[in-house]
């Protein structure tokens, strides 16, 4: 009888949380590099905050273990790119992984005309997606058609470039390359903005590299690469497997883990309070963690079991972030269900903090 693949059963993390700033190499899927990360830091889940293609390259935030709750909070934040689009050539997939559907000389065009199309991108505009996209119609994937060669009508989406400008322009032969530098709102496909422009010249064009430098706040000047990772965690193997050689024995302890891999990823793991900008951070008792894991939120008499202090000031509707006693894991986001001038007047039994997410 054929098996399938065993999956692995051993001990994992579960208590390292945050959003670590990944330098996604290209030739890897976003799903890849989760995968490698979840697997070397040997963590319960990974996910990340907004897909990079294969060929792209640059910040890929990864969500770890219970802060995947928070994954809308990036995915829906502006993005920050620097491109490189090859005019004179078009392709059916807009980027370098496709095959031409069009070559034309693109060394006709002059430097004034090439920044002024570029310029006109910057604001709203009408995109339409990409044949060669995840998004559905009809309950099926854009790819999906495009793979299996049958028409379909394409949406249009509304996107938003606050920012675009011409780095340089580089000519070789018939093809033009210009760099680019752009900022613009979630959900805009680059790749189409590259094809759009070489339409808008009359000479095709694609997107032939991309890299991603920024999300939201987060920059790509503080990632780590997959490769430190996984070198620093097959020196630890190394080191453990020496020791048993020895006679000695290195159990696994999540709390352990978690530490050595905060203190070493250092400023490209984001701590959740950091993520959420800089909110005010409630530490609980075990007990009362435990009830807010269940989704009870917190009342007036419950803030005098609290490990630290109550913040001394925050409005009707502040996020803040609770954590277990020892401050090793954030137990959930919660938002003020009154402003603090008011507590005194309020009742024991009176809900102070509702439950937001808890993060599992």
């Amino acid at each position: 009888m054929k098996m399938g693949r065993r999956r692995r059963t051993g001990k994992v993390d579960k208590l390292l949380q945050g959003v670590l700033l990944v330098d996604k190499p290209a030739g890897m899927t976003s799903h890849d590099v989760c995968q490698r990360i979840r697997s070397r830091l040997r963590l319960g889940k990974v996910g990340h905050g907004g897909t990079l293609d294969p060929f792209a390259t640059g910040l890929l935030p990864l969500l770890l273990n219970g802060t995947t709750r928070l994954m809308p909070q990036l995915q829906n934040q502006d993005k920050g790119y620097e491109a490189r689009v090859r005019l004179g050539q078009r392709t059916d997939t807009m980027d370098p992984t496709g095959a031409f559907t069009m070559e034309t000389d693109a060394s006709v065009l002059s430097d004034d005309e090439i920044r002024a199309a570029i310029a006109a991108f910057e604001g709203e505009y009408e995109q339409t997606v990409p044949r060669y996209a995840a998004a559905r119609v009809d309950g099926k994937r854009l790819y999906e058609y495009a793979r299996a060669g049958e028409e379909v009508q394409l949406p249009t989406k509304l996107v938003v470039v606050s920012s675009i400008e011409t780095l340089g322009i580089e000519r070789s032969g018939t093809t033009v390359d210009v760099l680019v530098r752009l900022d613009c709102g979630a959900g805009t496909y680059v790749r189409a903005i590259a094809d759009d422009l070489g339409q808008a010249l009359g000479v095709g064009g694609h997107l032939l590299s991309l890299r991603r430098t920024r999300t939201g706040m987060l920059r790509v000047d503080e990632a780590c690469t997959v490769d430190r990772i996984c070198d620093e965690s097959e020196r630890w193997r190394e080191e453990r497997a020496a020791l048993q050689a020895d006679g000695g024995r290195l159990p696994f302890v999540a709390a352990t883990n978690a530490a050595r891999w905060r203190a070493f990823l250092g400023e490209a793991l984001i701590p959740v309070a950091q993520l959420l900008g800089g909110v005010p951070t409630l530490r609980v008792s075990a007990p009362l963690a435990q009830r807010i894991r269940s989704g009870e939120h917190l009342r007036k008499a419950d803030l005098a079991t609290l490990v630290g202090a109550v913040p001394e000031a925050f409005m009707e509707g502040d996020p803040m972030v609770v954590e277990d006693p020892e401050g090793a894991t954030v137990v959930a986001v919660v938002r003020a269900a009154c402003a603090s001038a008011s507590l005194g007047r309020r009742k024991p039994g009176s809900v102070v903090f509702q439950v937001d997410r808890i993060l599992r």
